[in-house]
């Protein structure tokens, strides 16, 4: 299905929401806003998300983006939890450590293609995570990936496993931190927003990124070659959330029409939207003069058997923080995966 007959669908959930929104009063939402004026994600998704859950609500539930961040990109989980904003886009791997069991939908090699990976996730946690307070301190909206991950240096050709030896790579979850570990390298760990100035100084020797991402940042003036890897390094997970006092100001039938607008429906939109920057993303690379090297076969073979302990290590991982059975979670994402390029 297109992106764009999917916004036609999402257009008439919008208007279905509405009709089932009953007589409420009046909430505004401080949304903190820590995206790039322009990025694609903000104007392409973010706003016609929040647009489409005033439309839903018949205007009753209005939602303020701030003119810059609240806080820092690292603790917007924080930020919505304590009331210093009231809604706003987390990037889960900015907190290394602190949602282990999402790290399991972040493991690499899973795929390339965005439109099976948000879907994905979203059907993941609400089969597995959602009644487990994974996120006790807000109320989850949406759930979605960003592009998926590759890698892109300064010149250093890691499309060769060798060459990983030793090399300083900007990394945001804590797969990938561990990719990098095992192959050799050392992991800068540090959000995007980072990375221009870590790549100019010469601090790092290239980062993990999605494609759109390189361009939204401008990054692509420090770091000038793209390694694809089959299958990708992974990505990155992002929830949209609301604080609870916040939330609990919306009557009953406004929060089941902004839910009807959220979750699988952003997911969906989300992975139609992020296919369509990573190929336009990668041609305007191309047509830069950009050097994009697709991993080979038999490198691809040696970089699996090298970050393969990264699995076992996650599957104890969730056992600890008290999934009892994560090889099936794990087992249904991937399912998911192929369910959703079908």
């Amino acid at each position: 299905m297109s992106f764009f007959h999917r916004a036609g669908i999402f257009a008439g959930l919008v208007l279905a929401a509405g009709v089932a929104a009953a007589q409420a009063q009046e909430v505004t939402l401080r949304y903190s806003n820590w995206l790039p004026a322009g990025y694609t994600l903000d104007v392409a998704l973010m706003e016609p998300w929040i647009a489409a859950i005033e439309q839903a609500t018949e205007g009753r539930v209005k939602i303020q983006k701030s003119p810059k961040v609240v806080g820092s990109v690292a603790s917007q989980y924080d930020v919505v939890a304590d009331g210093m904003a009231d809604m706003s886009l987390m990037v889960l791997s900015y907190a290394p450590g602190r949602f282990p069991l999402v790290e399991g939908m972040e493991l690499p090699f899973a795929s390339d293609d965005e439109t099976r990976t948000s879907p994905a996730v979203w059907a993941t946690y609400e089969k597995f995570l959602a009644d487990r307070d994974v996120f006790p301190d807000v109320v989850p909206l949406a759930m979605f990936q960003t592009g998926v991950f590759h890698v892109f240096t300064t010149g250093r050709d890691l499309a060769l496993v060798d060459n990983w030896a030793g090399a300083k790579i900007r990394t945001s979850s804590p797969s990938l931190t561990r990719i990098v570990e095992l192959m050799g390298g050392t992991p800068i760990n540090k959000p995007v927003s980072e990375v221009y100035e870590l790549a100019s100084g010469r601090v790092i020797d290239g980062a993990t990124t999605p494609p759109d991402a390189l361009l939204g940042f401008k990054l692509d003036e420090v770091l000038n070659t793209m390694i694809f890897v089959p299958g990708s390094l992974g990505s990155t997970t992002v929830l949209v959330s609301v604080n609870p006092d916040a939330w609990g100001r919306i009557s009953e039938a406004d929060q089941q029409a902004i839910r009807k607008v959220s979750g699988a429906v952003v997911a969906r939109m989300s992975g139609d939207l992020h296919r369509k920057e990573t190929e336009a993303a990668i041609a305007k690379m191309q047509a830069k003069g950009m050097t994009v090297t697709r991993m080979s076969d038999a490198e691809l073979a040696r970089m699996q058997e090298r970050v393969a302990p990264l699995t076992a290590e996650w599957l104890e991982k969730a056992k600890t923080a008290g999934l009892e059975n994560p090889q099936e979670m794990l087992d249904f994402f991937r399912s998911e995966l192929n369910r959703a390029a079908q």
